[in-house]
């Protein structure tokens, strides 16, 4: 039985009344990667202090603002357009999604996937499933393409930055998608413990995850069509939540059965965060470059809360120990809002 490795810590101090405090801290251990999440409830508290949840005021002057001479409304005039040579029709098009190159691209192939290019919309719950469904499908297809026209160029991300402390730096709802010949090093870690673990174990480590949090069901949260949707035991950012599609390993692979539970699903976790005033989000697909790899890896989606919208911006999940020592501190602990996650499933 796969195990869930944590150590306990107590830490004991004088406050300033000169008052003895005790506060617990969970160091959760991933037992693929081997990072740590250091939960202690007591954050909270200190995130309230300075950080507190979307300014709605802000909010709504910022969707007024951005419609004046947003570039992804008006992408199909005057967006910009793939050379003849890979897209004929200039951008790809599904229902209304559209893909189109990004102007300042990261990588060989970087494209930007506008969820619904007559939706201008800044509050998660808006999202409208069967848009975010096509959008997914339109990258597929840009994916494919380029796998068709250039095969050594494998590795992929498919992401998403929801409001500027979600990292967006255009409010209309789209996916990035990022294509080159190099791996993305997150992915690229977890595709090769997943092998080791299946090289080493004779099981596939996603199954073995997956079983165990069914049976313990306090972080499981359920299905939405093939997709499995769980609580991570150790994240590594804000109210970390993952999709698992069992069996399939890559992007490559995705049909439209399994675009819509991803799509239900992310609509699901994100509606809940604008619930605890958490607007902004960011997520990323991780999958593996080849398909036919299910047995190993599982694409999945990871999607993680961030700071709220306000007129000064506060950077409490991105400090030097998440940033630059790799290990995440957790105001709150993933079981209580894995409980008020259950309740829309």
């Amino acid at each position: 039985m796969l195990e869930l490795p944590c150590v306990v810590e107590r830490l004991e101090l004088l406050d300033p009344h000169g008052a003895r405090a005790e506060q617990v801290v969970e160091q959760r251990i991933d037992p693929l990667t081997g990072t740590v999440a250091s939960v202690n409830s007591a954050l909270g508290e200190k995130a309230r202090a300075f950080a507190a949840g979307t300014d709605e005021q802000v909010l709504a002057e910022l969707e007024v603002r951005s419609r004046t001479g947003c570039p992804f409304c008006s992408a199909g005039e005057k967006g910009t357009r793939y050379l003849p040579s890979f897209a004929p029709e200039g951008q790809i098009r599904r229902g209304r999604s559209l893909a189109m190159p990004n102007l300042f691209g990261k990588s060989r192939y970087d494209s930007v996937v506008i969820i619904d290019t007559a939706a201008h919309v800044l509050r998660p719950s808006q999202l409208a499933p069967a848009s975010l469904q096509s959008a997914l499908l339109t990258a597929v297809e840009v994916l494919r393409r380029v796998r068709s026209a250039e095969p050594a160029l494998a590795h992929h991300l498919l992401g998403m930055n929801f409001l500027q402390p979600g990292g967006s730096s255009v409010p209309h709802p789209h996916f990035q998608l990022q294509i080159r010949g190099v791996p993305f090093s997150a992915p690229a870690r977890i595709l090769a413990r997943g092998a080791e673990y299946r090289a080493r174990e004779g099981r596939s480590y996603w199954r073995d995850l997956t079983e165990k949090e069914q049976a313990e069901k306090v972080r499981w949260l359920g299905r939405v069509g093939p997709v499995e949707w769980l609580v991570a035991w150790a994240p590594c950012l804000q109210r970390e939540v993952w999709g698992l599609l069992p069996g399939v390993g890559s992007l490559l692979e995705l049909d439209e059965g399994a675009a819509r539970g991803f799509a239900e699903g992310i609509v699901k976790v994100v509606s809940y965060y604008e619930s605890i005033d958490n607007h902004p989000f960011t997520l990323a697909f991780f999958s593996s470059p080849q398909p036919d790899q299910g047995g190993a890896h599982e694409l999945q989606v990871r999607i993680c809360a961030r700071p709220g919208l306000r007129a000064t911006y506060n950077n409490y999940d991105t400090w030097f120990a998440p940033l630059l020592g790799g290990d995440g501190a957790h105001v709150e602990i993933p079981e209580r809002y894995a409980a008020e996650l259950q309740a829309r499933w």
